[in-house]
């Protein structure tokens, strides 16, 4: 196998991490809006209503969007969109490549008509790889500008920003099974890179209650 690529699911792969609270942050702003204000009570239920819908159907259709922006090969990792795609925003045409060398270990679990895959990082990654660990500040700061219209332009996307403890990028992806992605990477990855399949503990628990093995003392 010379390499594969897969779907990636929700918005992470063009908006910033925790996007989605944009569109209930500002219903409840409108929503509020509306109960101090004058209008009879009949209008001021029929548009909040229509609040909820509309805000409904865009958390909806922003988790349901799928690209193209997750493949690996001998060399690596890649995560974003193809250099062919044009986005307004440069942190959004940003796509992160990370080699094997840099990975310690690849995690996966079955999620609703897909898996999902943690790349932890080890101790040698690089900052360009590994990225700033912003501030309490930055962080605050970071999730005020989500709440404005637009600023997600100038912010690195979701699929893009490693996660905290430890660093690691996570990409939820669809229409594959745990075994095939596993099989996947690997024949991709080199044998010190671990892959490794994680189990619900409670469908673990079920299973050996079913199979008569008593569970060990917390």
């Amino acid at each position: 196998m010379d390499g594969m690529s897969a779907p990636v699911a929700g918005p992470s792969v063009i908006f910033p991490r925790g996007y989605l609270w944009f569109g209930p942050f500002w219903c409840a702003v409108a929503t509020g809006a509306l109960a101090v204000s004058r209008w009879p009570l009949w209008l001021k239920a029929d548009a909040a209503g229509g609040l909820l819908i509309a805000m409904v159907i865009f958390v909806s259709a922003v988790a349901s969007l799928t690209f193209r922006a997750f493949s690996v090969d001998r060399g690596g990792v890649r995560l974003g969109l193809p250099s062919s795609t044009r986005r307004r925003g440069r942190r959004r045409r940003a796509a992160k490549h990370i080699p094997w060398q840099q990975i310690e270990r690849v995690r996966i679990a079955r999620r609703p008509h897909g898996v999902r895959v943690e790349l932890v990082l080890g101790q040698n990654a690089t900052l360009a790889v590994r990225g700033y660990q912003p501030s309490s500040a930055a962080i605050a700061l970071q999730r005020i500008l989500l709440l404005i219209p637009f600023a997600y332009l100038a912010m690195p996307t979701g699929l893009t920003t490693p996660l905290d403890g430890p660093p690691r990028f996570r990409v939820v992806i669809r229409d594959i099974t745990v075994d095939e992605m596993r099989r996947a990477l690997r024949a991709l990855a080199p044998p010190e890179v671990a892959i490794a399949v994680l189990v619900r503990r409670r469908t673990s628990v079920s299973s050996a209650k079913a199979a008569g093995v008593r569970q060990p003392a917390q």
